[in-house]
């Protein structure tokens, strides 16, 4: 084995048994990447979209992690997906330990993202928290057009650079939409007013661990 390639290792050693253990995908459609919205909250002076990964908790009746991931899609966007084996995942555990690793498993995530939550915004790992969770995060192609359900508000087509950017700060939602995002609508409606969009959960955890290399891994995840 060289020296560079990825540690071997089993998904059920990296998981501790002691912790709250969720799913996400990242959902691809050609260069977009598909999130999230849930209903507007009120921040200071500001109205708050939170984007999140599609996913959630596992359930008791899904068989195995990837069943769980494929289920949350199709509840949350009314869409089937293809789960698309990666080569590697990468561990994040913070922003300064991100460690890649080849899974013994027939489960092949993008990730396994450890991070707090109920922190302050873009603050993923930040001390005051209500408690920490892994994250399981899978590749997929989505098929159709999707459209908002379960507690999604909206959803929303956002570019790989996109994904950094809320990452980081509260962005103007109309700049992401001026830049290629696409915000899909369903019963409801945008309030009137300027709203912001922050990236929340353990995608924003993934991007800001990846920083500036972010857009790229986005853009390259399960190609070979």
């Amino acid at each position: 084995m060289r020296a560079d390639s990825p540690e071997v290792q089993k998904l059920s050693g990296i998981i501790p048994e002691d912790i709250f253990v969720g799913i996400s995908l990242i959902l691809r459609q050609g260069d977009r990447f598909l999130y999230g919205v849930r209903p507007m909250q009120r921040t200071g002076d500001r109205q708050i979209l939170e984007l999140t990964g599609i996913g959630g908790r596992l359930e008791r009746t899904d068989a195995s992690l990837s069943e769980g991931a494929v289920r949350e899609a199709r509840e949350e966007t009314g869409c089937r997906v293809r789960l698309i084996p990666c080569f590697q995942s990468l561990v994040v555990r913070n922003q300064n330990d991100i460690q890649p690793v080849a899974l013994m498993d027939s489960e092949r995530p993008a990730a396994i993202v450890f991070r707090n939550y109920r922190t302050p915004p873009h603050q993923p790992w930040h001390a005051d928290n209500q408690a920490s969770a892994c994250v399981v995060v899978f590749l997929a192609e989505i098929e159709g057009q999707p459209r908002p359900a379960m507690e999604l508000a909206f959803l929303i087509w956002l570019k790989a650079e996109h994904i950094l950017e809320a990452a980081r700060t509260d962005v103007p939602l109309a700049r992401l939409v001026s830049t290629g995002a696409n915000l899909v609508v369903g019963k409801l409606q945008l309030p009137a007013g300027e709203c912001w969009a922050r990236l929340t959960d353990s995608q924003e955890a993934l991007a800001l661990a990846l920083g500036d290399d972010a857009p790229r891994f986005f853009q390259s995840v399960g190609m070979s």
